[in-house]
């Protein structure tokens, strides 16, 4: 186990701006670029194993495009044949035996990522995807930051993926052929595996793929021109194996089931394989036949050890110089967020992600508090999990380069992000009311520069221009889901949404840019905090949650509009964030789409609040009704 990154102003900067596009030479997005980076400068199998996966599944969405160049289905297939040897190479590093020799793949996969970025760029720039809604959720996939669920919940050590496939083969008939399909994106990271432990008995029917099942109009379908590239037949008797994270209402495994089944008829089986487990599917059914531990055993993480009470965290922080080892006590206290405060009324559970499958600290923060020495003060560190592997090590090095908006002293840690706790900070909305003018334009100019930091460190490329999304639709639906579970009248209507939510608005905002944004996990006015207005105290501003492991794909006005919403910024307050931006353009599109704040908020409360008792129902419409009041007041 490494040392924990210390993530703080100590350490070098991140890359530069990351302006895509060919204007700029034609570079991999910032946050593509950056894995590449990474993979070569750390140089292990992991890293360079996970950054080829990210490529497969970038590509392969781009190639099941109808009017992707046939370059791009060489390409892929050269792709996959390099995660096939970094899969080897990574199991044989996890057995401890010497990896067979292979080429270093550092300018192999710094061109497959420039080359797939390029064909996805050419793709929305060629309008292929106006009026073609499979191409654009496609294209949307290609172009989004997606990251395995087992490096960031339903955790697991990737590289047992390969000792779980080589244990089943060998409860199986000996020579019986398999055939290896990922379904992404968890199975981009996961089949390599699979077909290396297979290719290494013997037993290959064809190479591996995968495929992207995508949800529309309320159903899952696989896409023709993807199904249409697997082989048309495989030896008889082939045992079909689909490999993806674990499947949850089980809609995706029984979709690809059907898919495989009628596709090979005369196979022996088609199965299901994620992380520790081995399903039998049916159209009725998802039953596991295999089982084993997901994760390694061997000295406990911070995920394992948090619910055993504060002693083995705070050994494990003074281990790797976190904490220092001063006798002082220390007590274990979850996190409550001002979300579970408000809405669900009732403690976060102290305990342990429990069991053997479906490891998910994400939602478990919590708060290892230190007791102070006669005279001094307690102190306290949050932890935050961000995602573990090479992608959660990616996300806290991109924070790294946030570091202005973050608390000092970080540290990342077993996938958490460790920080001090910072005493005297309070949300940055009210408190901006009591600013002086000096104070609050200081104030928005930091939040127009994380903008800018943002836009450079976490950008995901160029979208065509003409591709639109309908605000207004989308947040009707979840008005009309949450009014179901409210069984009560909301104080916004379909008159109110005609007025104030436009019915279409550009996927990349005015400049056809797309970067990760944490907005599904971070929108609410509490996560903009500051610490000034104390006399002679100098303005600073703290935005938490900005990690996109839990993010998704926004443009620069729809951050503008949750923030302009989210702290009801008056109107000195707007001129003097005009002036911060210097973009008029932006903050007119932005404003326009001030409506798409409420439908965050009703995202968060549908997802969050299966139950929401009496007084918590009463608060989100309460909240409702005082962001609709904003919103229509913008006018």
């Amino acid at each position: 186990m490494r040392t924990p990154r210390k993530v703080g102003h100590d350490r070098p900067a991140h890359n530069g701006p990351a302006h895509d596009g060919p204007e700029h030479g034609g570079r991999p997005p910032a946050l593509h670029r950056a894995a590449v980076e990474r993979a070569a400068r750390e140089g292990d199998a992991h890293s360079r194993y996970a950054c080829a996966c990210l490529i497969e599944q970038v590509l392969a969405d781009t190639a099941a495009c109808r009017a992707a160049p046939a370059g791009a289905h060489a390409l892929l297939d050269e792709v996959r044949r390099t995660c096939r040897t970094l899969a080897e190479a990574l199991a044989a590093e996890a057995d401890g035996r010497p990896a067979a020799p292979a080429p270093d793949p550092a300018a192999f996969l710094a061109r497959a990522m420039t080359e797939a970025s390029a064909t996805t760029g050419e793709l929305w720039r060629s309008g292929t995807a106006r009026g073609d809604a499979r191409t654009e959720a496609l294209l949307r996939h290609a172009t989004d930051w997606k990251t395995p669920e087992a490096h960031g919940y339903d955790l697991a050590d990737l590289e047992l993926a390969h000792t779980h496939a080589t244990a089943w083969l060998a409860t199986t008939r000996p020579g019986t052929p398999v055939f290896v399909v990922g379904v992404r994106t968890g199975g981009s990271y996961l089949a390599p595996l699979w077909a290396a432990a297979v290719a290494g008995a013997g037993r290959e029917a064809a190479p591996w793929t995968s495929l992207r099942p995508l949800r529309q109009a309320g159903r899952i379908t696989l896409v023709p021109t993807e199904t249409g590239r697997l082989p048309a037949a495989l030896p008889p008797g082939t045992l079909v194996v689909a490999v993806d994270d674990q499947p949850d209402s089980g809609d995706t495994a029984r979709a690809v089931h059907a898919a495989l089944t009628h596709r090979y008829p005369r196979a022996a089986a088609v199965l299901f394989a994620a992380p520790g487990r081995v399903y039998h599917v049916d159209a009725t059914e998802i039953r596991p036949l295999r089982q084993s531990p997901p994760v390694r055993t061997g000295p406990a993480r911070l995920w394992q050890l948090a619910g055993d009470g504060p002693d083995g965290v705070a050994a494990r922080l003074r281990a790797h110089g976190v904490l220092p080892d001063d006798g002082r006590a220390h007590r274990l206290v979850p996190f409550r967020g001002p979300f579970e405060e408000t809405y669900l009324g009732h403690p976060v559970p102290d305990r342990a992600p429990g069991g053997p499958h479906r490891i998910s600290p994400r939602n478990r923060p919590f708060t290892l508090a230190q007791d102070a020495h006669p005279g001094q003060e307690d102190t306290a560190h949050h932890f935050r999990f961000i995602g573990t592997g090479p992608h959660g090590a990616q996300c806290a090095e991109t924070l790294d380069a946030l570091g202005e908006f973050l608390p000092p002293g970080r540290h990342y840690l077993d996938g958490y992000l460790i920080t001090a706790h910072e005493p005297g900070l309070r949300p940055l909305g009210p408190a901006l009311g009591t600013f002086t003018d000096t104070e609050r334009d200081a104030a928005l100019r930091a939040v127009a520069r994380y903008w800018r930091r943002l836009d450079e460190l976490a950008g995901l490329g160029t979208v065509d221009p003409a591709v639109t999304y309908d605000p207004r639709e989308r947040l009707g639906t979840a008005l009309g889901r949450l009014r179901e579970r409210l069984a009560r009248p909301l104080p916004v209507d379909g008159a109110w949404l005609d007025r104030h939510v436009p019915r279409r608005a550009a996927l990349g905002g005015r400049r056809g840019r797309l970067f990760r944004t944490s907005l599904p996990y971070s929108h609410q006015g509490w996560h903009w905090q500051t610490g000034a207005g104390r006399p002679g105290a100098p303005v600073t501003v703290r935005r938490f949650g900005p990690d996109w492991i839990w993010g998704g794909a926004g443009c620069l006005e729809s951050e503008i509009a949750s923030f302009v919403v989210e702290t009801r910024l008056d109107g000195p307050a707007l001129a003097a964030l005009r002036t911060a931006l210097a973009d008029d353009a932006v903050l007119d599109t932005a404003l326009a789409l001030a409506g798409e704040a409420l439908w965050w908020n009703v995202k968060s409360w549908l997802r969050r609040c299966p139950d929401p008792a009496e007084a918590a129902a009463r608060r989100m419409t309460d909240e409702l009704e005082d962001m609709a009041r904003y919103v229509a007041a913008l006018r």
